[in-house]
């Protein structure tokens, strides 16, 4: 899996990045959390993403 910098939009001179990350496919069909609404928590050296 990647996290990966990508370039959102540019106003003027100032440039907005989001971020992309790439999962694997089989956890995110049985994860049941397709189309829902998600938070993300940093712990240490890990990303949560959960149910909100």
């Amino acid at each position: 899996m990647k996290i990966r910098k990508v370039l959102d939009k540019r106003v003027g001179n100032t440039a907005y990045f989001k971020y992309l990350i790439t999962l694997p496919k089989e956890i995110v069909e049985n994860s049941g959390l397709l189309e829902k609404d998600l938070k993300v928590k940093k712990e240490e050296h890990k990303i949560i993403i959960e149910r909100d």
